[in-house]
């Protein structure tokens, strides 16, 4: 067994060092960026006894601030440590704001521990963005690892649990997209393992709308979240058609947050070519007149698409194979949203279908049939199991006298 690269009893002495006057050979001080010249007041919290042999190696910035001071003593710039009583230097560091030191200092405890001290994903973040603020060298990188594991770690509990959590790590990832790095090569691998765990911890669009839980944190998805989304092949449907009724959806809770651009984007999400022929004649040409009559801004012009363009899926539907592969070349060259990915997406019902559990409590069935008569039928309400979930059709037990016996059916309607 190779020993290992760094003595361990090293490693935790360093680590304990962070915050401790202990050795301290200097003082950090954290001050409001507009103040950071001045000699007192805006300070951000109390000093932070530093280690220059720690700061030298770990920390290009201030490495470079420590070579200035050997050549020139800051002697302006001394603070008295009230314990020790030893006159020690202080580096002011500038932030943003107050809300950006935790983040700083738990950036420097980096420095000394090699470990992210993050409570959460927003924070983890925040420590990315202190620790390229900073310039301590491998802090960024291990923050996007740690994403990274959370992300897989979260995964992991929601499929061993059956009580998944309110907010799983990948919707609070999204949920701060401001503070997401846009040219770290290395946050790529974070945002490829959370558009995996988005599709995941949505499952399928059945899942998506018709659990409750689950489709109220499909309407409280950014639309770069939906995108990523919709643009996966391993969303699950039963068909194209629940794919743009997930859009609409989304597009009725969120149609303020959208643009022209977006609205373009994500109708270009949906494959166009494995809509069912019933979606396209009753859904997709009156869209279509929608948008073409009413217009782009009006509410239900929220999918931009023409009649033509329409009337080139309801044609393409209707054609033999041989046509449709021109069909599909053509608009794909053409650059035509809704052709660019023509592939179904992955079956989310197995071949026996899906279990939907109902029941109708013994006092309501009982209060039916007891006045029900021959020739009439009673209608009392129904509900899905738990397990079954979803509001978007009630189930009604319709019941019919007839005269020497009762017969029974089940009928699907919207909610009252």
């Amino acid at each position: 067994m190779a020993p290992p690269a760094v003595n361990r009893l090293v490693v935790e002495a360093l680590s304990r060092l962070f915050g401790s006057e202990e050795g301290a050979d200097l003082n950090i001080q954290f001050c409001l960026e507009e103040d950071a010249a001045a000699s007192g007041g805006a300070d951000l919290g109390p000093p932070l006894p530093a280690h220059s042999f720690v700061l030298r190696i770990a920390c290009e910035r201030f490495r470079a601030q420590l070579d200035r001071w050997d050549e020139a003593p800051p002697a302006s710039k001394r603070a008295k440590s009230s314990e020790e009583g030893a006159s020690r230097p202080l580096l002011r560091v500038p932030l943003g704001s107050e809300a950006e030191l935790p983040a700083a200092r738990l950036a420097i405890r980096f420095a000394y521990t090699g470990q992210v001290h993050a409570s959460g994903v927003r924070e983890a973040l925040e420590v990315l963005w202190a620790g390229e603020y900073l310039a301590i060298e491998g802090c960024a990188a291990a923050c996007s690892q740690w994403l990274t594991d959370r992300l897989a770690a979260t995964g992991a509990e929601e499929s061993g649990s059956s009580a998944a959590p309110a907010e799983p790590a990948v919707l609070r990832l999204y949920a701060c997209e401001d503070l997401w790095p846009s040219e770290d090569p290395r946050f790529a691998a974070v945002l490829a393992a959370a558009k995996a765990q988005l599709v995941w911890h949505f499952g399928s669009t059945i899942a998506a709308l018709n659990t409750p839980s689950l489709r109220q944190q499909l309407e409280a998805l950014g639309p770069k979240r939906l995108e990523a989304l919709l643009e996966s092949d391993d969303l699950g449907t039963d068909s194209e058609d629940s794919v743009l009724t997930l859009l609409a959806t989304w597009m009725r809770a969120n149609r303020a947050r959208t643009d022209a651009a977006t609205r373009k984007r994500l109708r270009g999400l949906v494959r166009l070519p494995q809509l069912s022929p019933q979606a396209v004649s009753c859904l997709l040409l009156l869209l279509a007149a929608d948008y073409e009559t009413k217009g782009p801004q009006h509410p239900a012009g929220w999918f931009p698409i023409s009649s033509t363009e329409a009337a080139i899926v309801s044609s393409y539907l209707a054609s033999s194979e041989a046509c449709r592969q021109r069909t599909r070349e053509a608009q794909a060259a053409a650059g035509a949203p809704g052709w660019h990915n023509t592939t179904p997406r992955k079956q989310c019902v197995p071949a026996e279908g899906l279990p939907f559990p109902w029941s109708i409590s013994k006092e309501a069935l009982t209060a039916a049939l007891e006045v029900l008569q021959p020739g009439q039928a009673a209608l009392p309400c129904a509900a899905f199991s738990a397990a079954a979930g979803g509001d978007v059709l009630a189930p009604w037990a319709e019941y019919m006298h007839e005269g020497s016996a009762v017969s029974g059916t089940l009928t699907l309607l919207p909610p009252p």
